[in-house]
């Protein structure tokens, strides 16, 4: 524990909170109140003193923190809190129906069958996948056996996939062109926080970028490897005349501390983003390195970061006045993408722009009335244009035998 507990200071500090109701759990020594992005770390079991006692005869207690330290590294705050309920959840169960500590790991194929049989139906299948996959490193962290493949599990998941339908969330809307300008109108381009609120939406939008990637979720939570900052690498290019912004982002979610390129690409209408985001730098001048890219200039010379939940919960408010669908952080990324699509840009293009790393991004066309007829009339425009020069015909009167 001395091992975890000095691997656990790498991280952020953070006060356990009071456990909401359902989240009680029975005390333990094996589990201690702890945050839920600890626990993965903090929570452990009889095989893990095993284990400990194993890693203290070949390797330094040092040398066992560093490694404890590589891997907390390894996943983001979010993530190993959404673990941490999956051990919350699973040890819940296993207190409910009397499991002894001893058999909780390695759990059994026939223990974790039963857990997530108790749990199909009460939530969405991807739900219980999070579970599990928080129980699985968990069981990596303890360096014991998993057994999540095996006997009747992977049809137990399938079960719970299929029950968890009614509990997905209704699919995400896109930002239109109205919602823009419904935003573009309540702000003062000119004022240092509706310069960076208007540069973050477009720039979301145009570089099909996940809000995430480009606010911070809050400052105790601001690292610099993980969120983009007024010193990251920022390049400008002309490409047919177009002014082309290119700015790092050190952290994204498939590529984790590889980052990725947010390209910005000029357009000449009310939402051009090159000019949002130029127009930024220039009113909101002179930050620190480390402020984070988007945070604006207060009028007592200090700096406000321009927090995602701040960024959602005003532009939401202007959006339902506006009488527009409701829309979440996702409809930005959601949004550019179709606008893009609409616009002929060639899928592999978008996939690429907002860093999918394969065609499954195309789960999240909206609006297929539109995007489809749109491409198949620009096949058609296409091809009548080539047998009208082809013909020196006039294009107006050419009609053509499809069959």
């Amino acid at each position: 524990m001395d091992i975890c507990l000095a691997a656990a200071l790498s991280l952020p500090q953070k006060q356990a909170r009071r456990p909401a109701k359902g989240n009680e759990i029975a005390p333990s020594k094996f589990r201690p109140h702890v945050p839920a992005d600890r626990r993965i770390l903090l929570w452990t079991t009889p095989h893990s003193l095993i284990s400990q006692i194993q890693r203290d005869s070949e390797i330094s207690r040092r040398l066992q923190t560093l490694m404890y330290e590589g891997l907390l590294s390894s996943t983001v705050d979010d993530t190993r809190q959404a673990y941490g309920a999956g051990l919350l959840r699973f040890n819940q169960f296993c207190d409910a129906e009397m499991i002894p500590e001893s058999s909780r790991m390695p759990a059994s194929p026939t223990l974790l069958g039963a857990f997530v049989a108790n749990y199909i139906g009460s939530g969405t299948g991807k739900m219980i996948w999070n579970w599990l996959s928080g129980l699985r490193l968990w069981h990596i962290y303890n360096e014991a056996h998993w057994h999540g493949k095996e006997g009747w599990l992977p049809a137990l998941t399938k079960a719970a996939d299929k029950k968890g339908t009614v509990f997905m969330r209704p699919p995400r809307g896109p930002i239109t062109n109205d919602h823009l300008q419904a935003l573009r109108n309540s702000l003062d381009l000119s004022l240092p926080r509706d310069a960076a609120i208007w540069a973050a939406a477009v720039t979301a939008f145009w570089g099909c970028r996940r809000l995430g990637e480009l606010l911070i979720c809050s400052l105790t939570k601001f690292t610099i490897e993980h969120d983009v900052t007024r010193s990251t690498r920022i390049s400008r290019s002309s490409v047919n005349n177009h002014r082309v912004i290119s700015i790092h982002i050190p952290w994204t979610k498939t590529t984790g501390t590889l980052g990725a390129e947010c390209l910005l690409t000029e357009t000449f209408d009310n939402f051009c983003h090159v000019w949002a985001f130029q127009n930024h730098l220039r009113i909101n001048h002179s930050p620190t390195e480390l402020t984070p890219l988007f945070s604006y200039h207060l009028d007592n010379n200090t700096w406000s970061p321009l927090l995602k939940s701040n960024f959602l919960s005003f532009t939401t408010f202007i959006f339902k006045n506006s009488g527009l669908e409701n829309v979440f952080g996702h409809s930005y990324r959601i949004g550019g993408s179709l606008k893009l699509l609409l616009d002929g840009v060639a899928p592999e293009i978008i996939m690429k722009l907002g860093g999918w790393t394969s065609l499954c991004f195309l789960i999240y066309w909206r609006r297929l009335e539109q995007v489809l007829p749109a491409a198949i009339t620009r096949a058609w425009a296409a091809r009548i244009k080539e047998f009208t020069l082809r013909n020196g015909l006039n294009s107006d009167v050419v009609e053509l035998d499809f069959e």
